[in-house]
């Protein structure tokens, strides 16, 4: 084998060590409300769709603040305790999830896509104020970027980017990441909330999840890392006499 190919397998060997230990896109939980019937409506909503390495164990479960009390409407996961009081974290009418990685991963979170319906005064103009908090620990709240606000009903809304927030980026199992969904509309007691179609999600968490190698993988990572530089140099030094 020539020294050429003989340095060309070592660039993809090396390589293949890196892919190994890189993360893959995914979509890291979604929910579908559709089938649910607006006489039943339910009070807490499992993820129909999780991403492999994603912890199962009680998470990604959709569930109320203590005044979001759950109201029916077809294929819906909807509150009429939404109120028109403003966005704060100090509420107790909000929708919320929470989500870990399974035990020798990360994830990064990226983004959060939703579909809403409600009844037509709740959503009149000026409209329904929304945004979305999250919390490391359970009990402290931050506000994530700035709040968007839909007029009408059904509205789709803009994508909420999450790839800034860093306590959102390389989260491990140890962590869990609880996010809440908190509106604001033009009645005091009106109903709203995600929506599905059997195609569409109602709501979709996307991200990142990523193996965390095993310490025999970063040695080899770095020895082909120093096999690799010692061949180039040397390759360097024949070209150069």
């Amino acid at each position: 084998m020539s020294r050429s190919k003989k340095f060309k397998n070592m660039i993809g060997a090396f390589t293949f060590l890196v892919t190994v230990s890189s993360s893959c896109n995914a979509q890291i939980a979604a929910w579908n409300f559709s089938g649910i019937l607006s006489g039943s409506p339910p009070v807490t909503y499992a993820a129909t769709t999780v991403s492999s390495n994603i912890d199962t164990s009680g998470f990604n479960t959709l569930t109320r603040g203590s005044t979001a009390l759950a109201s029916g409407a077809n294929n819906s996961f909807r509150t009429t305790g939404f109120m028109n009081n403003g966005i704060s974290t100090a509420n107790t009418d909000y929708f919320q999830f929470v989500v870990s990685p399974s035990a020798g991963y990360t994830f990064s979170l990226s983004s959060i896509d939703s579909n809403f319906a409600g009844t037509s005064s709740y959503a009149a103009t000026p409209g329904v104020t929304m945004q979305w908090a999250y919390s490391t620990d359970g009990t402290n709240f931050n506000l994530i970027g700035s709040s968007f606000t839909l007029i009408g009903t059904p509205s789709t809304s803009p994508t909420v980017d999450l790839t800034s927030v860093s306590a959102l980026q390389n989260v491990d199992a140890n962590t869990s990441i609880t996010m809440r969904f908190f509106a604001s509309g033009q009645t005091a007691t009106g109903g709203w909330g995600f929506i599905s179609s059997t195609s569409v999600d109602g709501l979709s968490l996307g991200g990142s999840v990523s193996a965390i190698p095993e310490p025999s993988t970063y040695a080899a990572i770095f020895g082909a890392l120093a096999l690799v530089g010692t061949v180039w140099h040397r390759r360097r030094q024949r070209i150069a006499t």
